[in-house]
């Protein structure tokens, strides 16, 4: 609560302090008596002011070095970018070396294999995988590097051995028919038979069927089959596969069954040759 009445103070203690004062100077002038405490004091100032001094340059420097350091950050980062774009160009431009001396050598082997300079290199572009792991429909799609739709029925070979013929062009993209599928007829032939072998509409497979009396028909497991070059399609003498089993379905008649000798689902580049071809 507010005094109502202001309170009095006796002049003498005004009096009092003013001499006391008086005293206090007199003797420090004369005497130097709080010299000492000015020093002290002077002293703490300059303490308290380099203090504050090293706390600002303390904190000046961390500010300074948090923003060399994030920058260094943003270097490294647009370093490891730089790296990391270098050496995906680099390995883009060697897969596409490799890729072309794989083209190249393959189209070298099917040249000097089928002694014909016309052979155009194909690569898989889709496998119809559904039908070709169950059903009789087995097809593949081949798109050509330099863009040329191929004819209709010609041989398509890879991995060693032909593996099936063209069968029409849609849109830059060639099917091929294979031969394990049902609707394809491939003529063979071994040492001792003749036929024209069916696809069995499995994976790899193709089978003939023969006359189990007939005496110079004389098949084992495991002996080499190749194309006959009847036909008109396929050239002859290419071995494609060996006999895998022989089972008997009638009284005079066996199904030679035939493992082909490339699967298409491991090749990735096919070769397409004329028909224009000398003999091998």
């Amino acid at each position: 609560m507010a005094r109502s009445t202001p309170t009095y103070t006796p002049v003498r203690n005004y009096a009092i302090g003013f001499f006391l004062s008086v005293i206090l100077l007199f003797s420090d002038i004369s005497y130097g008596t709080f010299t000492p405490l000015r020093g002290y004091v002077n002293a703490s100032t300059l303490y308290a002011q380099m203090i504050s001094s090293e706390i600002l340059e303390n904190i000046s420097n961390i500010f300074h070095s948090f923003k060399k350091n994030r920058s260094l950050l943003n270097e490294n980062k647009e370093l490891k970018e730089q790296i990391f774009k270098i050496r995906t160009k680099e390995f883009i431009e060697r897969k596409n070396s490799e890729v072309k001396i794989e083209i190249i050598n393959f189209q070298k082997d099917l040249m000097s294999s089928f002694y014909n300079n016309d052979i155009d290199i194909y690569k898989i572009a889709s496998v119809d995988l559904r039908n070709y792991l169950c059903c009789s429909t087995h097809r593949i799609f081949l798109q050509n590097i330099n863009n040329v739709s191929a004819e209709k029925n010609i041989p398509v070979y890879a991995g060693g051995s032909f593996v099936g013929q063209t069968k029409d062009s849609y849109l830059g993209f060639t099917e091929v028919i294979l031969l394990s599928d049902t609707s394809h007829v491939l003529p063979i032939k071994s040492n001792s038979f003749y036929c024209d072998a069916r696809g069995k509409g499995k994976p790899m497979l193709i089978s003939c069927m023969l006359d189990q009396n007939n005496e110079n028909v004389k098949i084992q497991i495991g002996d080499a089959v190749y194309t006959s070059g009847l036909g008109g399609i396929f050239f002859k003498n290419v071995e494609i596969g060996f006999v895998s089993a022989i089972n008997t379905v009638s009284i005079n008649g066996i199904e030679v069954l035939i493992t082909l000798k490339t699967n298409p689902l491991e090749e990735t580049y096919y070769g397409m040759i004329s028909k224009e071809t000398d003999e091998i």
